[in-house]
């Protein structure tokens, strides 16, 4: 949608009175306030984690990481996946920064990287239950 054609809609809501006394400059400056504070580095990052929440196989992933900390061979088993399949899916929960790893001999082990992630995992489930 061009500019002109998002202005004119912005103006014709504005002047509806759904957005109360306000002009539409006046609107459009209140928006760009709050788009103002967010940084790009850091709206990068969440757009990787969210790329990393957005798959059933990684959320199912996160669920059991969130319990414990697992080897990669207990994923497959877990999930029947392949191991090419579950290395992708732990590649891109690793680069998202939602999971780490460390290496015991020849076994992988996933934990995940902040507690904070399994407090997200289920406050995501209470929101997706409340929403059907």
């Amino acid at each position: 949608m061009s500019v002109t054609i998002a202005q004119d809609r912005l103006k014709r809501l504005v002047e509806s009175g759904l957005r109360g006394q306000c002009r539409t400059a006046e609107r459009i400056s209140q928006l760009r306030r709050i788009l103002k504070n967010l940084d790009e580095s850091t709206l990068m990052r969440m757009e990787n984690v969210f790329s990393g929440l957005g798959d059933r196989i990684r959320l199912k992933i996160l669920t059991v990481i969130a319990k414990e900390e697992v080897c990669s061979c207990e994923v497959m088993a877990a999930l029947e996946l392949t191991q090419p399949t579950t290395s992708h899916h732990l590649g891109i929960l690793e680069r998202a920064g939602l999971i780490s790893s460390r290496r015991e001999g020849k076994w992988v082990f996933y934990r995940l990287a902040d507690p904070k992630v399994g407090i997200l995992l289920s406050k995501g489930s209470e929101v997706a239950r409340q929403s059907y």
